[in-house]
């Protein structure tokens, strides 16, 4: 039975737990973690004690599915529980995970979706929700801490869209309370360091009890800044998202920081729930998988969104389930895909042809996204708000996808997705998008660096001239470009160093800038990565850009 104390679980939970070798394999098999979360199993109230640990049926369930992955939703209520109910409800989760062989995350979402402004004080007299300086975000107190920190099975504690709270300044529950971090008194050209820093300090408070800490995000954004404070970075993909592009940013801050990647697809989606089909269900799955997710989770095992009867991977009631046709494409790619197709790479094995390189913002398109809980604000200040400066980056995803992605914003909360039916595929040919204190090591091998945003480092942009130097070409808003290149430079026009060329554009839509890395366009219809000598490659199947099929070579061999 796999278990793991409190200390090796910090040292293990960023990068899972074994390296297996499979027969006649001299490299290790990367392990997957594959689970679900637990919305919309019956048995008794989902928000109160209970749930899946008292389904008569939870362990054919677990085994039918091949789960070792549970993401528990932490009841709402608990805050108004005392804390010995708290400890034996943490007990009883800790069990249930022992007798099922299974690993599992809390993931807190009281403090998101309360609709009550104010906070959640305990018996003890502890607020979970409201910190002492205004902030809001959700916290166990010390007691509880110890006790999930003694829990053998528990990987950590997950985040739930920590950067779209701290984004709109928990805008959800009607209030105005900055989150993790309170941009207020800063300038936003400091606000990603700060917004390190805080998190920093929120993952060692729970460090101190070796818990480790894990995010799961809407929008793709500060990915960066928590994996630099700690975290292990999580997307989502499905739901609203241009699924590859997400990836991207994802990816991206695990390979920089070194981390493990966590994807969970996410049936939710413009159109309410489910709003994803089989097909694109399974082209996520292969997605996350072949992209190198350490974790894949699917939010939500059971939900039947106004009784519909629907379901999500199965439908459920208080006695037995019934698997759904999502279910069995869930069954098929842990039963059938998976062994079929072992990985025997890793995130830091990614050789990246192009980076895109911005100090964090928070700017995902939310001037263009006319929704009251996405409000323009960067970081959640009210006096920050989204300019040509910051939005430049959307334009390279229009860019670097042969303009299947529109501009505006890689999501289809933005109106120019309006009427337009999703799709998972766009094409992205080994691009990554990594902050502003990336290193040399990280732009190894790129061939086109994007400079954009408010900002670059003095240490990543002598990596990137390094680079320029070896024969990459650097395409730049021209504020960012080193003062030297700056005062040689006309823009639009090439201004070569070394092997290589600057370009500096103040827009990234130019026919220059397209005519310069149009080597590192997608040349086909086509997700294309490569992790070491593995390449992977992801098509659309007759043209569905919502049905893909993987072929992944390695050396001459190919595997379909």
């Amino acid at each position: 039975m796999l278990s793991f104390r409190p200390a090796q679980r910090l040292l293990c939970a960023g990068l899972l737990f074994l390296c297996a070798v499979s027969v006649g394999e001299q490299r290790p098999v990367t392990p997957l973690l594959w689970g679900f979360d637990d919305i919309g199993v019956r048995g008794s109230d989902c928000w109160n004690e209970g749930c899946l640990t008292e389904h008569p049926k939870a362990g054919a369930l677990l085994r039918e599915f091949g789960f070792n992955l549970w993401v528990t939703w932490y009841p709402d209520a608990a805050c108004t529980w005392d804390t010995a109910r708290n400890r034996d409800y943490i007990r009883k989760l800790e069990g249930f995970s022992d007798n099922h062989e299974l690993h599992w995350v809390v993931n807190p979402l009281g403090a998101l979706w309360d609709t009550a402004p104010e906070g959640c004080v305990d018996p003890q007299g502890f607020d979970w929700y409201l910190r002492k300086d205004g902030r809001r975000f959700f916290l166990f107190p010390q007691p509880l801490l110890a006790e999930l920190g003694q829990c053998d099975h528990l990987l950590g504690v997950l985040y739930d869209e920590p950067e779209h709270h701290q984004g709109n300044a928990n805008a959800v529950m009607g209030c105005d309370h900055p989150a993790i971090y309170d941009p207020g008194g800063d300038a936003l050209t400091d606000a990603a360091d700060a917004h390190v820093q805080a998190a920093q300090s929120l993952a060692e408070h729970y460090g101190r009890y070796g818990i480790p800490l894990f995010t799961e995000q809407v929008f793709p954004v500060m990915f960066h800044d928590f994996a630099a404070a700690g975290f292990t970075p999580g997307t989502k993909v499905l739901k609203e998202a241009w699924s590859p592009v997400y990836m991207a940013c994802a990816l991206g801050a695990a390979y920089q920081y070194g981390t493990a990647l966590w994807v969970s697809p996410d049936l939710w989606g413009i159109g309410g729930y489910p709003d994803h089909d089989p097909d694109e269900y399974r082209s996520a799955l292969l997605l996350a998988y072949h992209l190198g997710a350490d974790a894949i989770y699917t939010e939500s095992l059971a939900l039947d969104q106004g009784g519909q009867g629907v379901g999500s991977l199965v439908r459920m009631t208080a006695e037995d389930y019934e698997v759904t046709p999502l279910g069995e494409v869930a069954k098929w790619f842990i039963k059938e895909h998976v062994p079929a197709h072992p990985r025997h790479y890793r995130t830091s094995d990614l050789c990246p042809r192009v980076a895109v390189i911005r100090q964090e913002d928070g700017c995902w398109g939310q001037r263009n996204a006319p929704h009251t809980f996405t409000p323009d604000r960067l970081f959640g200040n009210e006096n920050w708000r989204n300019t040509e400066l910051t939005e430049a980056w959307l334009d390279l995803w229009h860019l670097l996808t042969n303009g299947v992605v529109p501009r505006g914003g890689p999501n289809w909360f933005t109106t120019a997705h309006q009427g337009r039916d999703y799709q998972v595929f766009c094409p992205l040919d080994g691009v990554v998008v990594l902050d502003h204190k990336a290193k040399a090591e990280h732009l190894a091998g790129v061939e086109v660096v994007f400079l954009t945003g408010i900002g670059i480092s003095e240490t990543t942009l002598h990596a990137v001239r390094e680079r320029v130097a070896g024969g990459a070409t650097c395409v730049t808003l021209p504020h960012l470009a080193p003062t030297d290149i700056r005062n040689r430079a006309d823009e639009g026009a090439p201004c070569p160093e070394g092997e290589g060329l600057w370009l500096l554009s103040e827009s990234f839509l130019s026919a220059q800038v397209k005519a310069a890395i149009a080597r590192v366009l997608p040349k086909e219809d086509a997700i294309r990565y490569r992790f070491g000598g593995t390449e992977v490659t992801l098509r659309p199947t007759g043209g569905d850009p919502n049905k893909l099929s993987v072929r992944v070579t390695v050396g001459e061999s190919r595997a379909d």
